[in-house]
Formats: C-alpha cells, structure tokens, sequence
C-alpha cells in the first residue's frame, strides 16, 4: 500500500516495498491541517527479541519514507551494538545485517546467502578500506577457489559474488550509512551468457517419446507442466487447485512463489488441463502433500528422462524444458513481448537472448546474399 491509498482513519498501516516503515494519518483539530506520521518498528534481539515501535517524524517535518527507512537500518545497526564512531566504521558484515532485513523474505535469499559467505575476506572491511587492488586480487582467488562441494566456481557465480559486494557497497550509500567511495571501482567480469539448452526437433521427439512411457502420473504432470508452459521449478512445486482456472484456461501464479514477488497469469494448455483435472486430489497443493512435501522427486525423474533422451550432461533436466519453450515461441515468430509476459520476465533484457532464434530479418537477409552468390556457381 503506497502513501496515495492509505485510508484516513488515524491507524497504522504498512508501506509496501519498504520493510518496517507505518504511517498514520493526522489531522489537527485547531489549524485543520492534514500531516502523515511516521514511524518504523524493529526487534532488538533477533525474531525473539523485543519489539520496538517508534515516532520518526512527520511529513510536515520533512520526513519521507526513504528518510525513515534510513533511520530504521541505523537503529538496527546501533542496537546489535556496532561501531557508532562514523559513517564509515560500518563494515561489510554490518552493512550485510541490515541488507538481509529488507531480503530475507525473498526465495533466493538463500542463494544470496551462500554469495555472502565468499566475501568473508571483505567481512571485516568498510567500504573505504576496499580498494581496487584488492577487488582485482580477491578476484584472482575466486577463479581459483572451490565450491562446498569441491567445484571450481563458474564464471557466473564469480560474477554474481562480486555484484553482491557492489551492491551492499552501494546500498549502505542509498541509505546513509557510508559516504561512496569515488575511487573503488568494482570490475564485473564479462561472460558470454548465451543459452543453448533448447532441444532440437529430433531430441524432443526422443524426449516426448520417453515421458510418455513414465508411470508416475505425478511425475509425468509434473514435467508436462514444465514442458508446455515454461514455469519454474518452484512454482510448479507450490501450484495448488484454486490456482487452475479450468472455466477461463488460466493458471494463477502466487506473489509468495514467483521470483520477482508479483503475482500473475498464464494460459492453460489443454492438454495441461486434462492431465492436472485427472490427477487425485490428495492435499490443497497439487504435487505436495499436506506437509508441503513433494510426492515424487521429480528433478530425479526428470533427469533420468534427459539421460534416457541422450541429452548433453550440461542440460538442467527441468530448467532446459523452459528454454525449449521460450525457444520454440521464438523460433515459431511469437514476438519479444509476449514471451517475456509468458515466462513472467521482470525485464525484457532477460527475454532478448532468445531473439537471434526469431530474427526473420536477419534469416532473410542472409538468404538474399545466398541467391545473388549462388548465380556465380
């Protein structure tokens, strides 16, 4: 709920996209004038601590809610007792505290999590002890580091360590807890992203071939759900019955489980629709149980699938079917906004790897040269 929609009432409602920010309507009885208050809530002590809520200001005042919010990361900081001696005493691993507050409820946190853990080198730095040196060094060390599980880190994970680290850096800027930096500079190393995992027309009818003989009827929804839409993994996980509109053909994808936290639709297939209305209804959720735990362990099954299919080893066995359906909408002419709205892209950047596979003009451009060279053979 944004400023704009708050009900006048004089009680305390929530900010959205700004954790632990309420405001609350005012209005003076002898001047008539209308004011907003604000104030922001923490705890002190971790989930079990105590809660604090407090008056920051109003906005005749001055106070907005970029300002509040700003106040609040610093209560936090200075409750868990870390250094008040300026703005710059506060560390990469304070900085990180108050960051984890505002994305601790993403899906991915745990991901960011994992990120956060090669930084330990730059834990007990502040963003003006850090220089570029250092950055280019610790970047050497990542290229020759391992993983948990004894792997050499990808170059995308490397990539995704170091934008951890500029985006606390620049995040401590955004709300005042350390002036910027003007001469670190953070070199994010360039890597050729370009996916490749879509099938070809002989390996998906291999692929077909083997899911239809599956006797898991579980599994095999599973899969087709994600060969045929293009969902992720997780929200086909978390795909309940009230989720599938049968009357209109559509499927409901929930806030909690999308990874940009909006919710949204998507056609359902027909073939989708009579496989998912077929299967037994045996908790709220389709393939989870009433413990929220799956029937099958269908990334199994579906690895199994792509072994019995003979695809490459570098094939996600599920997160490849998504590719395969964004590929095949290019190939098919379907246009760059559609499919960012069918794979529920956040930005159309992240759909555009997929329009080199639909580009007629370029098919066809290079076929013209082919005819006026071939009249010289």
């Amino acid at each position: 709920m944004t400023l704009k929609d708050m009900p006048k009432d004089g009680k305390l409602y929530k900010i959205s996209c700004y954790t632990g920010i309420k405001v609350r309507y005012l209005k003076q009885r002898k001047t008539r004038r209308e004011d907003w208050s604000y104030y922001i809530y923490y705890r002190i002590g971790g989930r079990s601590g105590k809660q604090i809520l407090q008056k920051v200001g109003t906005a005749s005042q001055g106070m907005t809610v970029k300002k509040a919010y700003a106040i609040r990361l610093q209560k936090i900081l200075e409750s868990q007792q870390y250094p008040q001696s300026g703005e710059q005493s506060f560390t990469i691993e304070n900085i990180w505290q108050a960051y984890a507050q505002q994305k601790k409820d993403l899906s991915s946190f745990s991901s960011i999590k994992n990120l956060f853990d090669y930084l330990s080198p730059f834990h007990k730095e502040t963003p003006f002890t850090i220089t570029t040196a250092k950055i280019k060094s610790f970047t050497k060390e990542l290229k020759a580091a391992k993983s948990k599980k004894g792997r050499s880190l990808s170059p995308q994970t490397i990539v995704h360590i170091l934008k951890l680290l500029r985006t606390l850096i620049n995040f401590s800027v955004k709300n005042g807890l350390c002036d910027k930096n003007e001469k670190l500079f953070i070199e994010i190393p360039s890597i050729d992203n370009t996916v490749q995992e879509f099938l070809s027309a002989a390996q998906l009818r291999r692929y077909v071939t083997e899911l239809k003989k599956e006797t898991n009827f579980f599994a095999k929804a599973f899969i087709m759900t994600a060969l045929f839409t293009g969902m992720r993994k997780k929200a086909i996980y978390h795909l309940s019955w009230q989720d599938i509109d049968a009357k209109r053909n559509l499927i409901y994808l929930k806030a909690e489980y999308a990874k940009k936290r909006k919710a949204e639709y998507i056609p359902l297939p027909g073939p989708i629709k009579k496989i998912l209305l077929a299967l037994p209804r045996k908790s709220p959720f389709i393939f989870l149980d009433s413990n929220k735990k799956p029937y099958d362990n269908y990334t199994l099954k579906a690895k199994k699938l792509k072994e019995k299919t003979g695809l490459p080893k570098k094939f996600r066995p599920l997160y490849m079917l998504r590719h395969n359906f964004a590929s095949l909408l290019a190939c098919s002419g379907v246009d760059m906004y559609t499919i960012q709205k069918l794979l529920t892209h956040n930005s159309p950047l992240m759909t555009q790897r997929y329009a080199h596979l639909g580009d007629k003009r370029l098919k066809s451009g290079s076929e013209t040269v082919s005819k006026i060279l071939q009249q010289y053979f």
